[in-house]
C-alpha cells in the first residue's frame, strides 16, 4: 500500500519568516511562488504569461520560482526580474513557502500534485487550473482558487483579488 503524505511539521505556517524572504527580495512586495521541475509539461508558458500580464498592469508584486530544470536559462530570458532561487533543502523551501503570499500552479499534468499540498500545509492561499490534481485537492472558493487552464486574465484577477483581500 503507497500512501501519500506530509510532514506538517515540516510544512507550516510556523516557518514563515518575513525577512528571510525580504533577504531574497531585497523589498517587501508580495510575492507569488512557483515551486516545481523547470519542464514545459508543467505549463510554464502560463507562468510566463502571467509574469507578463502582472508586467503590464505594473503589479507591485515579486515572482519567485523555486525548483530547476532543462528550461530554467529560458525562464530567465524570459522572466528577466523574477528571482529564481534553484532547487532548495526541504528546510529552506518550507520557509519560502511560509513567507510568500500566493501559490501559483498552472499544470494540468500532474497526477497528484505534491507542492499543491506543501504550499496548503504552509498557510499559502493555492491559485491552481483547473486540471490534473490539483484540481481534485482545491475545492474552489474553500481552500483554494481555481481558474480555467490558460486563462491568464482569469489567473490575473483572481490574484489581484488575494492581494488586495487579506481576509480572502
Amino acid at each position: 500500500l503507497w500512501q501519500r503524505g506530509l510532514d506538517n511539521e515540516l510544512f507550516n505556517p510556523d516557518k514563515k519568516d518575513k525577512a528571510y524572504i525580504q533577504n531574497i527580495t531585497g523589498n517587501n512586495k508580495p510575492n507569488i511562488l512557483f515551486a516545481s521541475r523547470l519542464v514545459w509539461e508543467k505549463n510554464l508558458q502560463a507562468l510566463i504569461d502571467l509574469y507578463k500580464k502582472c508586467e503590464s498592469e505594473n503589479a507591485e508584486v515579486n515572482f519567485i520560482v523555486a525548483g530547476d530544470g532543462v528550461v530554467r536559462k529560458e525562464l530567465e530570458r524570459k522572466m528577466p526580474k523574477a528571482i529564481f532561487l534553484g532547487m532548495l533543502g526541504h528546510e529552506d523551501l518550507a520557509k519560502v513557502y511560509a513567507s510568500c503570499d500566493i501559490f501559483f500552479f498552472p499544470s494540468v499534468t500532474e497526477t497528484y500534485g505534491n507542492v499543491v499540498v506543501e504550499a496548503m500545509a504552509s498557510g499559502l492561499p493555492c491559485v491552481v487550473a483547473n486540471g490534473g490534481g490539483p484540481k481534485s485537492i482545491i475545492t474552489d472558493g474553500v481552500n483554494g482558487l481555481i481558474c480555467e487552464e490558460n486563462n491568464i486574465d482569469e489567473f490575473w484577477i483572481t490574484i489581484s483579488d488575494l492581494l488586495q483581500d487579506k481576509e480572502l
